[in-house]
């Protein structure tokens, strides 16, 4: 394909476009192994930074993945994904026979310690509940669920039973009346260590996503922190926002 420098549509978007024509005619399947920036530059006689932003872009929407070492394949499209359904308190359709899958790996109550202890505003001796839960979609692991809850919020201990397949704020809400307010969320990124390795199937070393929340009552004190990690690759995220 020759790029028709004399048209007021960018080469990098005309680029783009012959890209995903390929894919989307199924002439570059999934898996196929596009040529090197530096070939396609030579094939469009545009730069290698038009080439570039072209492939970028496509990364950007789900469309191809960039391998490190290995070059650049074409891989099924990400679904697009309200970020709030991974991290909201509750769901407005929330029913009764209503099930949000979720694997305990730990239910443990232990001293909070330093880091977390301060976003809570207590001592690092005193007691929370440290739950890790893995949320699966089809079977399929989604998102690591690290939460911590203080102790001293509840007279007896809770059950482990309770957060099986539901979500934290039907059992803070629904079971103990507690008054919740809003929630903080704070987005950021990790490497992936072994332990991510084990329960999201990733390489050690791959970047993931990751997702803070800090749950607040209505008299304004943090009861729940939950941490999110889930991998970049899985889904494009998008949040709306009402107006």
């Amino acid at each position: 394909m020759k790029i028709d420098k004399s048209l007021s549509i960018p080469l990098y978007q005309q680029v783009k476009d012959y890209l995903e024509e390929k894919i989307i005619i199924g002439e570059w399947s999934l898996g196929y192994q596009l040529p090197s920036e530096k070939e396609l530059a030579v094939k469009f006689d545009v730069s290698n930074i038009t080439v570039k932003r072209a492939i970028h872009e496509l990364v950007n929407e789900g469309v191809l993945e960039r391998h490190s070492g290995k070059g650049t394949f074409v891989i099924e499209k990400k679904e697009a994904k309200d970020i709030s359904t991974l991290v909201s308190l509750k769901n407005e359709s929330w029913s009764e026979n209503k099930h949000y899958p979720h694997k305990t790996i730990k239910f443990k109550k232990e001293a909070v310690g330093d880091k977390v202890g301060k976003i809570f505003g207590i001592n690092s001796h005193e007691l929370v509940y440290n739950i890790q839960r893995l949320k699966v979609e089809e079977d399929k692991p989604l998102v690591i669920e690290h939460s911590f809850i203080p102790a001293s919020l509840f007279q007896e201990n809770l059950d482990s039973k309770d957060f099986e397949d539901d979500l934290i704020y039907n059992i803070l809400v629904k079971k103990y009346r507690m008054k919740l307010d809003k929630a903080r969320i704070f987005f950021s990124t990790m490497i992936a260590g072994e332990y991510e390795h084990e329960l999201l199937n990733v390489p050690v070393g791959k970047q993931l996503f990751v997702i803070d929340r800090h749950t607040v009552t209505e008299d304004k004190r943090i009861i729940e922190y939950s941490r999110f990690i889930l991998k970049q690759d899985q889904s494009k995220f998008f949040l709306e926002i009402q107006i």
